[in-house]
Order: C-alpha cells, then sequence, then structure tokens
C-alpha cells in the first residue's frame, strides 16, 4: 500500500501539467516525458491522464482559439448561429490563424450568448451579451492584431451580493458593525468547542449547496470523527452545471467568507490543508481567490499559527483541467489526486476515505460561505423551544418562508427580463423568483417550460398535468398523516408551475429535481432542439467508466435525433425504449451523470411531444 507522500504525489503531477498547458498552451511528448522523469513514474502514466481532461490540449493551437458556449441558455441566444458565423470567418482566414471551436457552458448563463478566446502568451478574454455580429467583429479585430479588451465581471458580482444576507461583514446589523475579518475564526479559538459549531449547522438546517443536499453538519461531525494520518477540506468550485454560476459571483465578490468557512472547517475536524478547485474557466475568480487567501494569510488567519493559537490550516487554489464531471465529488478528488476523474465506488464516503484516501469534508462554494454568517448572526426572535445556549444557526432557520428554512442563491435565465443569481429564503415560490426577482418573462413571450437543475432534472411544463406530483399529508405529533395537505395550494389539477416551492425538502416529498441553476423557456424556445443538445451535452461529458453511462447516453442521442425527422419515430416504441433504457441508466449507473442524462429526452417525450407532432 502506498504511503501517505507516494500518494500525494498525483496532486504533484497535476500540477506540473497545468503550468505546461499555461505556460505553452498545449502538451508536447517533450513535456510529458520531463514530467514523468522528474516524478519517476512511466510516461503512460502521464499521457493517461492528459488523454482524459478537455483542457489539455495535444497539439499546437491556432495563434487564436475562439470557444463559444453551446448549451441551455447561450443555445436560446443563437450561440450556434455565432459558431457558424465564425466558421465562415476561420475558412477565410485559415486554420493557422484561428480555431473555432463549440464549448460547454461557460458558467455565464445570465449574459448569453458567451464567447471565449484564447491567445498565445495573453490572459483568455470574455466576451458577453453582445449579438453575432458584434462578436464576430471582435475576432476580427483580434486577427487584425488590434487591442481588445474583454467584459469585466467584478461589478456584477458586486451588485448580486450587494442585495444578499450572505455576507455578515458588509450588510448593516448594530451586532456586527464593529466585527473584524475572520471573527467567527477569532471567536472559536478563544473557546474550542468543536461539537458547539457542529451543533450550529444542525439548527440552521444548512446543506450542501451543490445539488445533492446532504446535511453539512453530518459531514463535519463524521470526518471529525474518522481517524487518519491527516485530514483535508475541499471546496467543490467546479460548476460546470449548464444554467448554474452562482457560486460564480460568491468567488468573485466574497472569497473571504468561503475561505474562513473552509478555516473553520479545517479547525473542527483538525484539518491542516485545504483545497478550493475551481473550474479553468473562472479565470478573474481564481484570482480574487488567490489574493484572499494572501490576505487572510497577512492577517493570521490562514496558514500557520492561526492568530497565535499554534493551530496551522493551509489553504491553495487548485485549477480544474476541465470536465463537467469533475463536479461530482469522488471525482473531483479523484482529479485533485492527479487521475483520471472517474467517480468511485461508493461506500466508503469522502468523510472517512476521501483525499489520498484521508478524512475530508468536501461542501460547495455556497454552504462554506454561509458558516460565518451561521455563527456570527444572533435571531431576530427565538423559538419558545431553544435553550439560550443554543442560539447559533436560530436566525438562519428562521430565515425560510412556506415551512422551509434557511436562503440560498439560485441561478436562474433563459427567457426572463434579469437573469442573474438571486439569493432567496428557501420555500420562495418559482413564479415569485421569475417575477420579483428575475423581472418576469421576456417582452411577448409566455411561460412554456422550466429546467429547475439545469438539463439534470429535465423540463416541466408551465402546467403540470394531473399526477405529477406527490402530495404529501402533514403528520400530527406522533407521525401519523392527517387529512391536511402539506401543499394544498398544488392539489389543483393541472398544476400550474409557478406555486412549486423552491426548497430541497419539498422537492424531494413532492418529487421533483430542485438544482442551483433555473432555465426560464418562453413560448418560442424549441424544446426538441434544447432536448437534443441536453442529451448530447452528457453524452460528451460522460467519463466512459460505466456501460450504462457510456452506452446508455449515446443511444439516447440516437432516438433524440430520430425524432427530428417525424416519419423515422415511432411515437409508443419510442417512449418505450426510453423509459426502459431511463430506469436502467438510474439504476446501474455509478454516479449522478448517468442517473439522470436520460432526463432532457423522457421529460420532452412526457410533456411536449405531441404539441410539436
Amino acid at each position: 500500500m502506498k504511503s501517505l507522500t507516494e500518494r500525494q504525489l498525483g496532486t504533484r503531477i497535476a500540477k506540473m501539467l497545468q503550468e505546461a498547458q499555461h505556460h505553452h498552451g498545449y502538451i508536447s511528448d517533450d513535456e510529458i516525458q520531463r514530467i514523468a522523469n522528474r516524478v519517476g513514474e512511466p510516461v503512460r502514466v502521464i499521457q493517461d491522464v492528459v488523454s482524459f481532461f478537455p483542457h489539455y490540449q495535444r497539439s499546437k493551437p491556432a495563434p487564436c482559439r475562439v470557444a463559444v458556449c453551446r448549451d441551455m441558455s447561450c443555445r436560446l441566444r443563437g450561440s450556434m448561429q455565432i459558431v457558424d458565423q465564425l466558421r465562415e470567418l476561420q475558412d477565410a482566414a485559415g486554420t493557422e490563424k484561428i480555431e473555432v471551436v463549440e464549448a460547454s457552458c461557460l458558467g455565464r448563463c445570465d449574459r448569453a450568448p458567451a464567447m471565449l478566446v484564447e491567445q498565445a502568451d495573453a490572459e483568455p478574454l470574455l466576451f458577453v451579451q453582445r449579438t453575432p455580429s458584434e462578436l464576430v467583429g471582435v475576432v476580427e479585430q483580434i486577427l487584425a492584431n488590434r487591442e481588445v479588451s474583454g467584459d469585466s465581471e467584478q461589478e456584477r458580482a458586486e451588485e448580486a451580493l450587494s442585495r444578499s444576507e450572505i455576507d455578515c461583514y458588509r450588510i448593516k446589523i448594530d451586532a456586527l458593525s464593529q466585527s473584524a475579518p475572520y471573527s467567527a475564526v477569532r471567536q472559536y479559538l478563544e473557546t474550542p468547542d468543536p461539537s458547539r459549531i457542529i451543533q450550529a449547522l444542525k439548527t440552521a438546517g444548512l446543506l450542501g449547496m451543490g445539488g445533492a443536499g446532504a446535511p453539512a453538519y453530518s459531514k463535519w461531525d463524521e470526518a471529525r470523527l474518522a481517524t487518519g494520518e491527516a485530514k483535508y477540506v475541499v471546496c467543490n468550485a467546479d460548476e460546470s452545471e449548464p444554467g448554474t454560476f452562482k457560486d460564480r459571483e460568491i468567488l468573485h465578490a466574497a472569497p473571504h467568507l468561503i475561505i474562513e468557512g473552509m478555516i473553520m472547517a479545517g479547525l473542527v475536524i483538525g484539518a491542516n490543508q485545504g483545497y478550493i478547485y475551481v473550474r479553468h474557466e473562472y479565470f478573474s475568480q481564481i484570482e480574487s481567490v488567490r489574493r484572499e487567501i494572501e490576505r487572510a494569510e497577512s492577517l493570521g488567519a490562514c496558514g500557520a499559527n492561526i492568530f497565535g493559537s499554534g493551530r496551522t490550516f493551509r489553504l491553495e487554489v487548485f485549477v480544474s483541467p476541465g470536465g463537467y464531471v469533475c463536479g461530482e465529488q469522488t471525482a473531483l478528488i479523484e482529479a485533485l489526486e492527479g487521475k483520471r476523474s472517474e467517480p468511485r465506488n461508493r461506500p466508503p464516503e469522502l468523510q472517512t476515505n476521501g483525499l489520498y484516501d484521508q478524512p475530508t469534508v468536501l461542501n460547495n462554494v455556497e454552504t462554506f460561505a454561509w458558516v460565518p454568517s451561521i455563527l456570527l448572526r444572533e435571531p431576530t426572535s427565538r423559538p419558545v423551544d431553544t435553550p439560550e445556549s443554543g442560539t447559533l444557526g436560530v436566525w438562519f432557520k428562521q430565515a425560510g418562508k412556506n415551512r422551509a428554512r434557511g436562503k440560498r442563491f439560485f441561478s436562474i435565465s433563459g427567457d426572463v427580463r434579469k437573469p442573474g443569481a438571486y439569493e432567496v429564503p428557501c420555500g420562495t415560490l418559482l413564479g415569485e423568483l421569475i417575477d420579483e426577482y428575475a423581472g418576469g418573462m421576456l417582452p411577448g413571450q409566455a411561460l412554456q417550460a422550466v429546467a429547475l437543475s439545469g438539463p439534470s432534472g429535465g423540463f416541466l411544463p408551465a402546467l403540470l398535468p394531473a399526477k405529477s406530483l406527490r402530495m404529501p399529508k402533514i403528520l400530527d405529533r406522533d407521525g401519523k398523516e392527517t387529512d391536511e395537505l402539506k401543499y394544498p395550494a398544488l392539489a389543483t389539477s393541472p398544476t400550474d408551475i409557478r406555486l412549486l416551492p423552491l426548497d430541497i425538502d419539498a422537492s424531494r416529498e413532492l418529487g421533483f429535481m430542485l438544482g442551483a441553476g433555473i432555465i426560464v423557456y418562453g413560448s418560442e424556445a424549441d424544446m426538441l432542439e434544447q432536448a437534443l443538445s441536453c442529451t448530447q451535452f452528457y453524452q460528451r461529458e460522460s467519463c466512459g467508466k460505466c456501460v450504462p453511462c457510456r452506452l446508455g447516453s449515446r443511444k439516447m442521442v440516437d432516438m433524440a435525433t430520430l425524432l427530428a425527422d417525424p416519419s423515422k419515430a415511432d411515437d409508443m416504441e419510442m417512449r418505450k425504449n426510453v423509459d426502459a433504457l431511463a430506469k436502467v441508466m438510474r439504476t446501474t449507473s455509478i454516479c449522478g451523470l448517468g442517473q439522470v442524462a436520460s432526463e432532457p429526452l423522457r421529460t420532452y417525450l412526457q410533456y411536449f411531444f405531441k404539441s410539436d407532432r
């Protein structure tokens, strides 16, 4: 069995590959040989990793590489037509000067369409929310060697967080008006009590904000109690789900919250090292986080001897080499270890056997960012059954509405007037998010469909047919069902989708999937095109490790393609085959990607197929 030091070698390899890609724009055979010699590994080991990740290029790129997002919101805004026009420009200029590629979601869905330009010896340039002619004009200027500036994200991020309560150091609350940076860490070190922090997270009801929605306190407690040579804290900032971009804003405007939440996790579980795993397309966010780590170290909040306590917690950024599957927590750990990002079989869980097979806490950006506020704010009112010593986390618990607990950010994009990332009380109705936060539908467009979890939950129609939702009843004190429905407003048939509560617990009870990225489709949207593109997304992003996902996602694309030609598609046979394959993929795929890959096509057939025939 390899020692801990030997297992850590993979992370060194990953960093060397990242440096080579960043410096040269590709990874040559000579570079692979150099890295292999340096670390004492066979060349095939390095090649195996390089061949897996889309960010690693094996041949020298053109001086100008243009990537246009092809997924969901960008597709709605005509990104594929932009690709066609840019390829005409590529044909005229020559592939030795420019390369145009279609890219998976770039995480700028609120400012679609998005285009990323990479040039030799220059930082990437981002261009968003521009017309096709403007984007083509930008590339023409770059090819003519004219100076061009990309679009900034700082102002947008500051605006998104200015109307939120997540940053307890900025909002005007009397009890916190004099709080210094990293106050939660300072207070904890005065009287260290891990169980008190874990109880606060439990009281608050803080969940994972990446999609799975696991209780944060249980992860921290399991890792705290686990034994190992070392322990680690990892932040999942990969955020590659189409339609999701809320972590982008927090990384840019409030990296101090993420860092403080991670330091707290490290102190509670006994970890000395943490990593923030960020997708490489978030280049300005990466710089924001790195600057804040340096500031935290200068303040004494991070690194060795934190605030003179003798405790150590070092933190660094790890840039993802790309791939949607890296958002799956075990696949992320594999990439961090310098391996192919293939999901692990579970159990064991990361809390006992995570990074380098050691106890690890892995949470999402937003989950860590809520920790300081949960620990520092007092409730405006205390429930009768809450003792004086148990007020930590109560304010967050009280922040929800419609029986829900807490607050969270949702990314909303598509056919709405004001797409963006909005912090809302959990339990807020979907219609409230669309109308009161996102400004309502675009002019002349009626609501046709909503994707409530990027492509993962498929598409739901504006009016849900009868029996589309489960109807849970309120339980009495003995845990027995009463005659009273828990969500009576949803009992009408058909059900207005705007009445769905945005709460993870409610979504589980009612039987729909809720993520952090919501895409709204107006009456002009082509839902077949969306279903096909989302199905193609899953096929491209499958790591190929398990047969149900690798072959099933390909078969889903074949069937979705048939639907474009009604003369070739047998209605009943198509539905039967899709339903059967979807069941197999859900029950036998190793990770969530394969388990949901059928949803875009399955829900299209269930809710939209007849109207398009």
